[in-house]
C-alpha cells in the first residue's frame, strides 16, 4: 500500500478526506468487499476514495482498479477492471447499524482471471444491511440485487443473509449462538439469454462460507450454525456447522475465488454439496501474540461424489500472529 490522504472540506464539523493511491477496501460485513485478511497476500486496489466519518454515519465514495498479485514482477493493476461505488453506514441507535450501498464492477477481459471463454461483464450491485441487538438477542440481515450484463446476456441475480443470535452472557464460558441462512442465486437455464449467477465481487469468503474454503457465495444455499465461547479470558473457541446445497443443479459449484470447481450442466448430479464441520481455537498469549489452531472437514454430498475424483475434504492449520 502507498497512498496520500488529504482533507479537502469541512461541513458542519464533518471532515471530508480524499485518499489517492494503492489501498485496502473493507466495507460493511465484508461479504462483498474485503482486504481478505486470511490470504497470504492481502487484497489491494489502486484509485481514489473520498470518505467522511462521524459518530452518526460514515460515507465512502470510490473508484479503483484491483491489483493483481504477480510472483515474478511488481504487482500491477488490472486495467481491464473498474470497481467503484458509494457506501453509507448509519448508526441510528447505540445498538443498531445499517448499511446502504451501490457497487459497480466492469471487466472487459475476464478470461485471464476466470479462464478462457468467460465473456466481458458489467455488474451493478444494490444492497442494504441491518444488524444489531435487543438485549441478548442479536440479528443480522443483508440483501443484495445485481443487474447488468454478462457477454450478450442480461444479468439479474441476488443474494441474501438472515441471521439470529443469542448471547448467553450469564452462563459459563460466555457463549454466543447464531443461526444463519445464506443464499446466492444460480443460473437455472444457461440457454435462456439471461444469467442469474450471483457475482460475489471481492469477499471475505473464508469467514462466512466455512473455514475449509470449499465454496463461494455463488449458486449456493448455506444453512449454518455458529457457537463462540470463551473457556478462559485468553481462549476463544469457535465451531460451525454448514449444510450446503446448490441453488441450481444445472449451474456450477464455485470456489471462494469465484472459479468453477465442479459442474454438471444436465443437473443429474443433484444439488447436495455436503456438510461441513469447523473447529477453531484462538489462544491470546499476550496483547501482541496469538496462536490459532483449526480443523475443518467437508462430508461430501451426492453432487461432489458424482462430478469428479475425490470426496471428503480435510483442512488442519496452525497459525501464529504477532501485532506491533
Amino acid at each position: 500500500n502507498a497512498f496520500v490522504d488529504y482533507q479537502f472540506l469541512t461541513v458542519n464539523d464533518r471532515e471530508w478526506w480524499a485518499r489517492v493511491g494503492r489501498q485496502e477496501l473493507s466495507l460493511g460485513s465484508q461479504r462483498l468487499v474485503s482486504a481478505l485478511d486470511w490470504a497470504n497476500t492481502r487484497r489491494t486496489f489502486e484509485g481514489v476514495r473520498m470518505f467522511r466519518r462521524s459518530k452518526e454515519s460514515d460515507l465512502d465514495i470510490f473508484w479503483t482498479q484491483p491489483v493483481i498479485v504477480d510472483d515474478v514482477r511488481m504487482d500491477r493493476v488490472d486495467g481491464n477492471q473498474h470497481f467503484g461505488g458509494a457506501w453509507l453506514t448509519r448508526r441510528p441507535t447505540e445498538n443498531r447499524v445499517t448499511d446502504h450501498y451501490y457497487l459497480f464492477l466492469t471487466n472487459s477481459a475476464p478470461g485471464s482471471q476466470f479462464g478462457p471463454g468467460t465473456p466481458p461483464y458489467d455488474v451493478h450491485t444494490f444492497g442494504t444491511r441491518v444488524h444489531g441487538n435487543e438485549g441478548q438477542f442479536h440479528y443480522d440481515y443483508e440483501g443484495m440485487l445485481q443487474l447488468g450484463s454478462f457477454g450478450s446476456e442480461d444479468l439479474v441475480a441476488g443474494a441474501a443473509t438472515i441471521g439470529h443470535g443469542y448471547h448467553f452472557k450469564d452462563r459459563p464460558w460466555n457463549p454466543m449462538l447464531w443461526f444463519y441462512y445464506d443464499w446466492a442465486s444460480g443460473d437455472d437455464n444457461p440457454m435462456a439469454g439471461r444469467r442469474s449467477t450471483f457475482h460475489q465481487l471481492f469477499p471475505f469468503g473464508h469467514y462466512y462460507m466455512g473455514f475449509g474454503d470449499f465454496v463461494g457465495r455463488q449458486n449456493i444455499h448455506d444453512l449454518n450454525v455458529h457457537l463462540v465461547a470463551y473457556p478462559r479470558k485468553w481462549i476463544t473457541f469457535n465451531t460451525q456447522y454448514h449444510y450446503l446445497t446448490l441453488a441450481s443443479a444445472t449451474d456450477a459449484l464455485y470456489n471462494p475465488a469465484g472459479r468453477v470447481s465442479r459442474s454438471d450442466p444436465s443437473g443429474a448430479s443433484g444439488r447436495n454439496v455436503g456438510h461441513e464441520l469447523d473447529f477453531l481455537w484462538n489462544f491470546h498469549l499476550n496483547p501482541n501474540s496469538d496462536v490459532i489452531v483449526g480443523y475443518s472437514r467437508l462430508f461430501a454430498g451426492s453432487f461432489i461424489e458424482s462430478t469428479g475424483a475425490g470426496n471428503d475434504g480435510d483442512l488442519f492449520y496452525c497459525q501464529y500472529g504477532y501485532r506491533w
